[in-house]
């Protein structure tokens, strides 16, 4: 539904753009709010910056008065009744003139090296304020909203909009750039209306008319590209699937490198079209702007001319007076800054967004709770319901379950029951809807939840399978904690199968190599006996035996019951071969606990359990192992 409502709102635009309707005008006090806080993004960039701009823009600013003025004292050493002279006043004035060009390109060259430094900079924060809000709450709720990745997209756009970069870093400029021409049309407009009062006020304010029509314009152009975020992601995740090693095997084996390819044409096609019809249409409506220029331009030649030609002023005046207009004309021009203005607001709207709206359902406490205590923990599910954003019914519905300290618990389950729905909220990544989840008597929600993830370690089924060496993945396992003896590592990478740990683990690195399953398994394994001595004291296995052999995951519960014992561990597994002398299994069915007890209790009471482990049995049957195998 996310895709069709992309593109319902993208046709609406569509059809606004073609029918030629500009969007509806925002509120003068938001629109004012938006450009002082794009002025305030210049203490991301620092002083330095915002001083050599301030310098640059106001030599800029004022030059065209400056030159307006140089220009009528040179023709007015120039002209006299005797015709055209070059006289030594003239040749002061000549290098006059020369020196403010030079200092107005000095100016403009400095302000276009510095406007792109600045933005730059800034960007840089900017950046790293999304990726800081996305890493601030210990919960992930918010990493799988499509409104988040949207705003993040929005907040840190480096220049996919198409047209050069389009971010907060360039509206800034832009804005700064902006009203230094505000600033350069007032100054030539004060020496105009020396002249011709009238006709000053006459240009400030239709100069001001046109910029604001086509800024309306360029609005309209902004929200189509504000409306095509989620499809440039959509096109940003076909690119990688097709040039990435991540479905490199699949897309090859399957023949799928065609398909994919135009999946990401299709995307592209989407974002041209859109705004290809909205860029069009604006041009269209140029009309409505050309009229009114062309007016005030001849008005700007024909007052000071004809004054000029009844001796109302003289020709040195007119000089003044026509560069001065054109002074005045700077603010109507409207460039790509407009562009960089109107999308760079809505990456600090985004931002704001990001900071204010999608992160509050990540509540749980992130420090300054509850001190974490020592030992094994007695955790409590009490009447815990959670469903994910979207979902039709909840994964969780009312579970009850008590874990004691230094319980060896099996958790099983068909796929979807909830398991792993479990362990995220027994590990804070997400809070419960309702009920609770109490550790020592105390709700999780009130503990600091960074201490708390300092006694737990959890392995789940996509661990993460870093392009590091074997002896920094082990040590991944508490990054928190001080590195234990190298031979402590050494020892817990023994079963991995591999003598060098100093290899980097991807064959994208120089000299590297790459796991087995089965090895990267063990790793992950390790990893977790490493937090165990760490000082970790809840151990969770999400599927620990999915990519061993049956001798492996024979051998695999003994040793992991020696290895952290006195630790309290959960132990998630199909293979109910796995988990039948744990101390304790239980059976998550339709989102609670559908039964408890021990493999042989559960296997005598005759139910879906029972039911389960007979089915696999019986299949390692067919395949010549026994059943109690």
């Amino acid at each position: 539904m996310g895709w069709l409502d992309t593109v319902g709102g993208l046709a609406y635009r569509m059809v606004r753009a073609m029918a030629g309707v500009a969007p509806k005008p925002a509120p003068a006090s938001r629109t004012l709010r938006e450009r002082l806080a794009l002025l305030a993004l210049f203490r991301l960039a620092g002083p330095g910056y915002a001083t050599v701009l301030i310098v640059a823009h106001t030599v800029a600013a004022v030059s065209p008065a400056a030159l307006a003025l140089a220009t009528g004292g040179l023709v007015a050493t120039m002209t006299g009744t005797g015709g055209v002279t070059l006289s030594a006043g003239a040749g002061r004035m000549l290098l006059v003139f020369a020196a403010l060009l030079l200092a107005e390109q000095a100016a403009e060259m400095t302000r276009e090296i510095t406007d792109r430094l600045a933005a730059d900079e800034i960007d840089r924060r900017v950046r790293r304020r999304v990726r800081r809000l996305a890493a601030a709450p210990p919960g992930i709720e918010h990493l799988e909203s499509p409104g988040f990745a949207d705003d993040a997209l929005r907040a840190s756009d480096n220049g996919s909009g198409g047209w050069g970069t389009r971010s907060a870093g360039t509206a800034a400029t832009g804005q700064i750039r902006l009203l230094f021409r505000w600033g350069c049309a007032l100054v030539s407009a004060g020496l105009l209306a020396a002249y011709f009062p009238v006709l000053a006020a006459g240009l400030v304010l239709g100069s001001l008319l046109m910029r604001a029509i086509v800024r309306q314009q360029w609005i309209g152009v902004v929200e189509v590209w504000d409306d095509l975020v989620p499809e440039e992601r959509r096109g940003g995740y076909w690119a990688d699937l097709a040039a990435g090693p991540a479905a490199a095997k699949e897309v090859r084996l399957f023949g799928l490198g065609g398909w994919v390819i135009e999946q990401r044409r299709i995307s592209e096609r989407v974002r041209l079209l859109a705004t290809g019809t909205a860029g069009r249409a604006m041009l269209r409506r140029q009309g409505y702007v050309l009229t009114p220029t062309f007016l005030l331009a001849a008005s700007a030649l024909l007052v000071p001319g004809l004054a000029a030609a009844r001796g109302q002023i003289t020709v040195a005046a007119l000089a003044t007076c026509l560069g001065a207009a054109w002074g005045v004309f700077r603010v109507a021009g409207v460039g790509l800054e407009a562009f960089d203005i109107e999308y760079g607001a809505g990456a600090v709207r985004a931002l704001d967004r990001l900071e204010r709206r999608h992160l509050p359902r990540s509540a749980v406490t992130a420090g300054g709770g509850r001190a974490a205590g020592s030992g094994p923990p007695l955790i409590r599910f009490e009447g815990v319901a959670f469903g994910y954003p979207g979902a039709d019914r909840p994964t969780l519905r009312g579970l009850n379950l008590d874990i004691r300290p230094g319980e060896v618990i099996g958790v099983v389950g068909v796929n979807g029951a909830g398991k792993t729905t479990m362990i995220k909220l027994l590990a804070g990544l997400y809070r419960p809807d309702t009920g609770r989840i109490t550790v020592d008597g105390a709700d999780l929600a009130d503990h600091d939840v960074h201490a708390w993830r300092r006694r737990i370690t959890v392995v789940f089924q996509d661990f993460i399978r870093y392009p590091l060496s074997i002896r920094d993945n082990i040590a991944l396992g508490a990054a928190d904690h001080p590195p234990l003896p190298a031979g402590t590592v050494a020892g817990l990478a023994g079963d991995i199968g591999r003598d060098d740990l100093e290899v980097p683990l991807s064959r994208g690195r120089t000299g590297g190599t790459d796991l087995s399953g089965g090895q990267w398994q063990r790793l992950a394994f390790a990893r977790a006996l490493y937090a165990v001595r760490c000082g970790r004291d809840v151990v969770v296995l999400d599927e620990p035996t999915a990519h061993l052999d049956v001798r492996a995951e024979s051998e695999f519960f003994d040793r992991m019951v020696a290895e952290v014992r006195g630790a309290t561990v959960l132990l998630i597994s199909h293979r109910l071969s796995t988990i039948r002398n744990a101390d304790r299994i239980v059976l998550i069915d339709g989102g609670r606990i559908a039964a408890t007890g021990t493999h042989d209790e559960l296997l005598a009471a005759g139910g879906a359990y029972a039911g389960l482990f007979r089915l696999q049995a019986a299949r390692f049957a067919e395949a010549g192992g026994g059943a109690e195998r």
